[in-house]
């Protein structure tokens, strides 16, 4: 369980197992807990509440001239399949690239 620093709370996000790990700096994050509550930041500040309709000016403001826009996606195991192709959409619309957030699998 990953502790996501909202505000003054915290959202509790259960990543999927990823077998593969990369490393990539992103310029930007966005959050989708099981109650598919949607937040973003950028850099290190903290994550704040957005709507599906905010999220690309939000993510657009992280652009400047000489940067390409990597955007972490932590997107809770709980969280439908559609709710993720959303925001994938929303990245490839607005030529983000989007980095899926995923735990290493645990040793069975």
């Amino acid at each position: 369980l990953w502790d996501i620093c909202l505000g003054l709370s915290f959202a509790k996000v259960l990543l999927p197992q990823g077998k593969k790990q990369t490393t990539v700096k992103a310029t930007a994050r966005v959050v989708i807990d099981k109650e598919l509550n949607l937040y973003a930041a950028a850099g290190k500040e903290e994550e704040v509440p957005v709507t599906l309709e905010e999220l690309p000016e939000v993510l657009a403001a992280q652009v400047n001239d000489s940067t390409e826009l990597f955007v972490s996606l932590y997107a809770d195991e709980a969280v439908p399949y559609k709710n993720i192709v959303e925001i994938l959409n929303i990245a490839n619309e607005n030529q983000f690239k989007m980095v899926l957030a995923t735990r290493p699998p645990s040793n069975q």
